[in-house]
């Protein structure tokens, strides 16, 4: 459920992109650190951590939501 909600955080930052699909998750890395750098003002490197983090985030969101989902479907004693 984490990959998938990765998946989707980079289908939704690269969709409209003219980069082929292999190169999308680089890019969407790359375009949510310059969203934060240019468009907040934040530096470069603080940019890329708080981007690192957010992926952590998603990740760790959508794994906690497969694990509920897993419960209520395959509930075991």
């Amino acid at each position: 459920m984490s990959f998938l909600g990765l998946i989707g955080l980079i289908i939704a930052m690269s969709l409209g992109s003219h980069f082929p699909i292999y190169q999308w998750p680089y890019e969407a890395f790359q375009g949510i650190a310059f969203a934060l750098s240019f468009g907040l003002g934040l530096s470069v490197i603080i940019s890329y951590v708080v981007t690192c983090v957010l992926f952590v985030i998603v990740a760790s969101v959508f794994f906690m939501l497969g694990a509920k989902l897993s419960h209520c479907l395959f509930r075991t004693k």
